[in-house]
């Protein structure tokens, strides 16, 4: 699965660079007045709100902290492609593979035709995780011949990552025709990480494998790491047969916190807000582990964005002012701009 181009993957960023990054906390500032706890909003400050957590996450794609930027990135690419397609290029000039990594995605998934020049130079990139990105961009810019880098890396990369990566992407092609070698993948015994496992099956659920679906659901009831990394894939499925499973594992008792905003988010995707108040609850989330408050709080966030309720938006902007650490931050206005998303063309 990717490095942490996506919000909630988790993985550690061990490389990253650890520079204050002003640029995020100046923009920051602007939201510091927006305390107002009041539920519902004018248009006016509707219209505010949101210019003012699209500003931030522009700040943040520009972060010299490599998983800030990709997280800003990928918030962009969903929210705000248009804004964010000047950040995602110069994401591909980047020092970090990365982010380089996280720039292609982007691309690829707002099928920016302006940049194949750049891609295409990707696909040489020394890095093999950005080899990956710019294949997936390629791919979904036209030139199908690319899907072969996935594929191959699927089947033979010695990097468990790797693999798990290449079948997160070709799930996300959208391309039926892909399930035939995911399903020779899925039944492969030499394949012995349960993470590649678990995403291969996601891949093909992406692609409508209904049994694939039942067996990711089953893996959700696995070990506390497969049920973390099966449920993060249910939130990308998106799936409203997998509610039941969902629901059990918010409302599990022996469950951990982090994989109950998951479920949380997950549930929001697919219409439900059985997860809202644990996720509310959770933004203010304290431990003497910085590292867990910043899980737990982002986890949260993202499921507050994912279910939409505008109630959630006085907490948000608490969570996306000064003081916060930069990636709650990011999470935070993410989700304030899916919550205020603006009002589809007529």
């Amino acid at each position: 699965m990717p490095a942490y181009a996506r919000l909630n993957r988790g993985r550690t960023a061990a490389g990253s660079r650890t520079r204050r990054i002003l640029p995020l906390a100046a923009a920051a500032l602007l939201l510091a007045g927006c305390n107002n706890t009041t539920l519902r909003m004018g248009p006016e400050e509707r219209i505010e709100l949101r210019q003012r957590a699209t500003e931030l996450l522009l700040r943040a794609a520009q972060s010299e902290l490599d998983v800030v930027c990709c997280n800003a990135l990928e918030a962009l690419a969903d929210i705000a492609p248009q804004e964010g397609l000047a950040y995602f290029h110069a994401a591909l000039e980047s020092e970090s593979a990365m982010v380089r990594f996280a720039g292609c995605v982007a691309l690829g998934e707002v099928r920016d035709s302006t940049s194949r020049g750049r891609i295409r130079r990707c696909l040489a990139d020394p890095d093999p995780r950005v080899r990956l990105g710019a294949a997936f961009a390629a791919y979904r810019l036209g030139e199908t011949d690319h899907a072969e880098v996935l594929v191959n890396a699927l089947h033979d990369s010695p990097d468990e990552n790797l693999r798990a990566d290449a079948a997160y992407l070709i799930g996300r092609l959208g391309e039926p025709q892909a399930l035939k070698r995911l399903r020779y993948k899925a039944r492969d015994k030499r394949e012995k990480s349960q993470k590649v496992v678990i995403q291969v099956h996601a891949a093909m659920a992406m692609l409508g494998d209904r049994a694939a679906l039942d067996q990711l659901m089953c893996y959700a009831q696995y070990d506390a790491l497969s049920r973390v990394i099966a449920l993060q894939c249910l939130c990308d499925v998106a799936d409203p047969r997998s509610q039941d499973t969902l629901l059990y594992r918010l409302h599990a008792e022996d469950e951990y916190l982090e994989a109950k905003l998951i479920a949380a988010r997950a549930l929001g995707k697919i219409g439900s807000d059985a997860g809202y108040e644990l996720a509310a609850k959770s933004t203010t989330y304290t431990a003497d582990d910085r590292q867990d408050v910043m899980r737990v709080r982002s986890l949260a966030a993202l499921a507050l964005g994912a279910i939409g309720d505008e109630r959630a938006l006085p907490r948000l902007k608490r969570l996306a002012q000064p003081g916060q650490d930069a990636r709650i931050q990011v999470a935070a206005c993410y989700a304030i701009r899916q919550i205020l998303r603006e009002p589809a063309a007529p």
